[in-house]
């Protein structure tokens, strides 16, 4: 799968994976308030100049998505591609607005069904700060995957040993996640996945020396090992201009369509309501905490179907004729989440099945590794062997081996078979060459969605060692 239309059908297909919906409320995201910063286009033939030292501003603090970082002098501050900050190091942090809050400082705290803030006096917490986070590290309790953000991180992923306390001394190849709490007032569920006690989250990077301005920030998990990537170096030629459905954005940072298929509201809400794919990705997809349990409402979504819908849909946005400068303003933020997500799984994240909740993060990776040419990002179950995706745990074609007995077809009559709520296939990575079958039997809500499936699905070109794939009335059988 390895030319342009190929890849293009990929995507399209891709956005059919969804997950199961959630019973219970419906998810709702807050706005950012913020607008998407406007992205430069950089090639190769017009690559951008690396600054010098000097050309950086000299600032005392710097500010993004509501939090403001005071170094204990002034330092060079520089923006990497997706408009986040880095600072030429080391540097010291000796104030964080909102300040963090710990033990006492969090006043009230709640003991309600899964939010059990009781199992730790004193070390209670809110809008905590991580320095270096990974996702190998346990609490307590136990838990891999866990965070020291804030103590109402339900089901036992808080771990108050990983707060960082100020002053944040940061060396370079340091990244230095902090966040915003939400009041108690706004979290009126406690339990399964309706606790939300974050509301922002932004990162700041350490470095050596100033970056091109087409540089990616690396990944806020494993920082020190993470490449720089440049945006110069995209292959936008793997990108298709195929024109757009009428149901489609008319700009497209238009407007974002909800899971459900209606059109979300401009402005902002309770809860992350992004007004548009562009802004959607724009914020850190913040995804250290398993089952979205410290996911920031501003920042990503919180459960896997929404994260599907939204990866699927972006996906298909940037095979659109939509001109270069205003694909670019999408390709770049979701870019970098593949590139997040990627650090993530070195550092210990797996996203095994387990209903809809993990389901979206492996397809930004392999996107992001295809735009950028890199290999392990392509694969990345090849070189992390013991890394899950919700995709490949839940997908199979037959015959399928199951308790002892090898099955032909699903009781449907079907040979491409959903096998299980959180079944593990044996770590084995999903071959979506087979996954046709799988998406055939699904309809997405977006309308744009539907009509691109329609006009393409059954007009693929033979792949590249000749063979041709089966129509979508055929590949399920």
């Amino acid at each position: 799968m390895n030319h342009p239309t190929k890849l293009a059908m990929f995507l399209v297909a891709f956005g059919f994976v969804t997950a199961p919906t959630r019973a219970g409320e419906a998810v709702t995201w807050a706005a950012a308030s913020e607008p998407a910063c406007r992205v430069p286009l950089y090639d190769k033939t017009h690559p951008p100049a690396t600054p010098n030292l000097e050309d950086l501003s000299l600032r005392p603090s710097v500010s993004q998505y509501g939090i403001t970082w005071t170094f204990d002098k002034p330092a060079r501050v520089g923006q990497f591609i997706n408009g986040d900050y880095y600072v030429v190091g080391p540097v010291t942090v000796t104030l964080i607005d909102p300040k963090p809050l710990w033990g006492d400082e969090s006043k009230e705290t709640i003991n309600k069904d899964a939010v059990r803030e009781g199992n730790y006096p004193g070390r209670q917490a809110r809008n905590g700060s991580m320095l270096n986070p990974r996702c190998d590290h346990k609490n307590q309790q136990g838990y891999r995957e866990c965070a020291g953000f804030d103590s109402r991180i339900p089901h036992d992923r808080y771990a108050p040993e990983l707060f960082v306390h100020l002053p944040i001394r940061m060396k370079p190849g340091d990244a230095l996640v902090s966040t915003i709490s939400r009041a108690n007032d706004q979290i009126t569920k406690f339990g399964g996945q309706h606790v939300d006690p974050l509301r922002a989250a932004a990162v700041l990077t350490c470095l050596a020396e100033p970056q091109p301005p087409d540089a990616f920030r690396p990944s806020y998990c494993d920082t020190a090992h993470s490449k720089v990537y440049l945006a110069r170096n995209l292959r936008r030629e793997l990108l298709l201009k195929l024109p757009k459905p009428r149901s489609a954005p008319p700009q497209i940072d238009a407007y974002r369509v909800a899971s459900n298929g209606d059109k979300l509201p401009r402005g902002p809400s309770a809860q992350f309501n992004a007004p548009n794919y562009v802004a959607a990705c724009q914020r850190p997809w913040l995804d250290i905490v398993e089952f979205g349990f410290a996911a920031p409402v501003e920042n990503l979504p919180h459960y896997g179907q929404d994260m599907v819908t939204q990866v699927g849909d972006a996906s298909l946005l940037l095979h659109m004729d939509y001109p270069a400068e205003e694909k670019e303003r999408l390709l770049v933020p979701f870019i970098q989440v593949g590139i997040d997500f990627w650090g993530l799984a070195r550092t210990g994240r797996s996203w095994p099945c387990h209903g809809g909740l993990n389901s979206g993060r492996k397809w930004p990776i392999v996107f992001a590794g295809l735009m950028l040419d890199d290999p392990e990002m392509q694969s990345p179950t090849k070189v992390l062997p013991k890394l899950h995706f919700h995709e490949d745990d839940q997908t199979a074609m037959c015959p399928y081996p199951y308790r002892g007995k090898v099955h032909e077809r699903g009781w449907t009559g079907a040979k491409a078979i959903f096998t299980g709520h959180s079944l593990p296939r044996g770590g084995a990575a999903g071959n979506w060459e087979d996954g046709w079958g799988c998406v055939d039997l699904y309809v997405m809500q977006a309308k744009f969605v539907r009509e691109m499936w329609d006009a393409w699905r059954n007009a693929l070109p033979p792949a590249p060692d000749g063979h041709e794939d089966p129509r979508a009335e055929e590949t399920w059988k």
